[in-house]
Formats: structure tokens, C-alpha cells, sequence
């Protein structure tokens, strides 16, 4: 098999900075090469954040520079982080059938497969609204607290969450929200995915629990493997907080495909 990579979609109201310690152990180890994209509006992306950025559209993206991501035939992973795994789950069900002999397994990582419910959507659009009224810092100081493990205060990865959340611009944040309530749910993805899948969870994650973790492990029922990997002393950001552990859960499953 040719070199296999990891493609990671990060998440809400972040930037692909997220995945820098992950992909610095993943790829000194051997394991696997790790291309991380910023989603448009943010960061090195040459897009424009556009007024709704709706699930379709993020994947449509990805799957438009998958080329200069993961060149040639090149075998690879795909792992979506909160925001980034609803992305990934349109990723699959627009695009899965015609890369299937390329893409050879699934990393879920503190994210869910259920869509926002009446009182998810009330938040976003309070959300929205907080932004509009006082710009990304109003994201700063409601999600920021939320995203780490208490275990993680004070670390280098609380300073760099900080960082990225600031630096989202207040359109994008606003887009991203807009289109997070409109996404529906994945459970069909997931039920027809029959590639090895991983499911990481921080134990201490409150955004998207221990619960919906299981729940997308249940759904697996045509994958060939699954591993539920809670991982310990972190919260919502565990590929960030603990990148050690969730890397060596992604380079077993790696050995897998």
C-alpha cells in the first residue's frame, strides 16, 4: 500500500493549529502523514467565509482539495474533530462512493452523529447574536471555558485554544453556527461505513459526552472493527489536550486498514 494519510477536519470555532501536536507524534513515528486544512473564512484558506456554511459545503470543499491534500492515489484516514466530524459525515455520504478505494477508515473524535434539537438551535442563533453585538469575543468566553478538561488549565493547549478562537473572524464564527443548525443527523452514514472506524472521547468532555460517543459505536454494525477510546484527563479537545494517547490510538488503527 501506498503511504497512508490522515485527513483532519477541525472543528468549530477553531483552526487546523488544533492538530499540530497530533500530527507531530503521528508523523515522527512513522505512523502516517497528517494534512490538516483550515476550512474557509480562517487561516491559510483561500475562501471566503460565505453566509451560511452548511455541512454540504465544507465537504464539497474538502473534497475539491483533496487533490493538493492527499496527492496522487495515495490511501487515507479520515478524522473529523466536533464541527469537522458533522463535516466528515457529508464528506462520506456526497463524496464516500467515489473515493472508496482510497479511503480506508473513519476517526470520530469528540463529536456526535445527532442533529440540533429546538433548544440547540435557540443557542446557536443566541450565539450568533452575542457575536454581532460584540464581536469573537463573545465565542471566547462561552466556548473557551467548555472545551477543556479542568485538568487542562493552564496548559500550552488552553493558551493555543484561546488563540484560535480569537482568530476566527466574527463572519466565520457567524456562518459556522448557521449552518451547524441546519445539519441533519448521520446515523445513516455511520450504519453503511464498513471501513474501520474510531470513536475518541475525553472523559471529561461535557459538549458531546460519553453517550454520544456509544451511540456512534453502536451504529458501526457494518465496519469490520470499531474501538470506543475514552481518553483520560481530557475534555471536548482530546486530540489537542492528550495527543500522545489519541495518536497511538489512531496509528493502531492505521495497522488495521
Amino acid at each position: 500500500m501506498s503511504e497512508l494519510f490522515l485527513l483532519c477536519v477541525h472543528g468549530y470555532p477553531l483552526d487546523r493549529r488544533m492538530w499540530g501536536p497530533l500530527a507531530e507524534r503521528l508523523e515522527h513515528g512513522g505512523a502516517l502523514r497528517v494534512a490538516a486544512p483550515d476550512l474557509r473564512g480562517r487561516g491559510s484558506s483561500t475562501r471566503s467565509a460565505a453566509d451560511i456554511h452548511g455541512m454540504s459545503l465544507f465537504a464539497d470543499d474538502l473534497a475539491a482539495d483533496l487533490p493538493a491534500l492527499v496527492p496522487g492515489k495515495a490511501p487515507f484516514l479520515l478524522c473529523g474533530f466536533s464541527m469537522g466530524g458533522y463535516v466528515s459525515f457529508e464528506f462520506l455520504r456526497r463524496h464516500g462512493a467515489r473515493l472508496r478505494g482510497r479511503l480506508k477508515g473513519l476517526v470520530l473524535c469528540d463529536t456526535k452523529a445527532t442533529a440540533d434539537d429546538a433548544a440547540g438551535r435557540t443557542k446557536r442563533k443566541e450565539a450568533i447574536e452575542a457575536i454581532r453585538k460584540t464581536g469573537i469575543g463573545a465565542a471566547l468566553e462561552a466556548m473557551a471555558p467548555k472545551l477543556l478538561s479542568p485538568k487542562s488549565k493552564g496548559t500550552p493547549a488552553e493558551a493555543l485554544v484561546r488563540d484560535m478562537i480569537s482568530s476566527t473572524p466574527p463572519a466565520t464564527a457567524v456562518a459556522d453556527l448557521a449552518g451547524l443548525a441546519l445539519r441533519s443527523d448521520a446515523f445513516d452514514v455511520l450504519g453503511a461505513f464498513d471501513r474501520p472506524v474510531l470513536v475518541v472521547c475525553g472523559e471529561d468532555d461535557a459538549i458531546t459526552p460519553a453517550s454520544d460517543a456509544e451511540a456512534m459505536t453502536a451504529e458501526c454494525t457494518s465496519a469490520p472493527f470499531v474501538r470506543l477510546f475514552t481518553v483520560p484527563k481530557a475534555g471536548h479537545m482530546a486530540p489537542l489536550e492528550r495527543p500522545g494517547e489519541v495518536a497511538s490510538a489512531i496509528a493502531d488503527l492505521a495497522k488495521r486498514v
